[in-house]
């Protein structure tokens, strides 16, 4: 019986690995926590409620919370003057926590490199299409590190 239940303990994670991998290479989501950019800050800051603690507003225009995550350790979101979701920014856990890869969000081939890796900038940009309701969207992954992302931010096109 134990024997069967590690099994498929093993399988649900393989599956989660491979549906995560699956997605990456489909494109990046557009969210990041269940945050997505057009959200009212009312829907922004229930879904917060449920995963984190306000930290601090700035000017009524952006909060920064920390969160129970196991990639990011705080989120910042920005809101417009309609009170609508601007941009979300997750900032990497620092030690002890998993690390997210800039091929988690999406493949490198299809992103735009704008840092100087020969000083350890490395800035990778995609742009997701409009899609309904939706604008255009830049989705940012940032870092020192070669492999592992410091920033992921979601954001409206200019």
């Amino acid at each position: 019986m134990r024997k069967l239940i590690a099994l498929c303990f093993i399988s649900s994670l393989l599956a989660a690995g491979l549906s995560a991998s699956a997605s990456a290479a489909d494109g990046p989501r557009r969210d990041i926590l269940g945050l997505r950019v057009g959200m009212t800050k009312e829907a922004a800051r229930g879904q917060l409620q449920k995963i984190g603690t306000l930290q601090r507003e700035e000017r009524k225009r952006q909060e920064v919370w920390e969160v129970r995550d196991d990639y990011f350790s705080h989120v910042i979101v920005g809101f417009d003057q309609q009170a609508r979701v601007r941009f979300v920014t997750a900032v990497a856990r620092e030690g002890g926590g998993q690390r997210m890869r800039y091929t988690e969000v999406a493949s490198l081939k299809t992103a735009r490199q704008e840092g100087d890796v020969s000083i350890n900038n490395y800035h990778y940009v995609w742009e997701l299409a409009r899609r309904g309701k939706e604008p255009r969207l830049l989705v940012e992954a940032r870092g020192r590190d070669p492999l592992y992302l410091s920033t992921y931010t979601i954001k409206k096109a200019e």
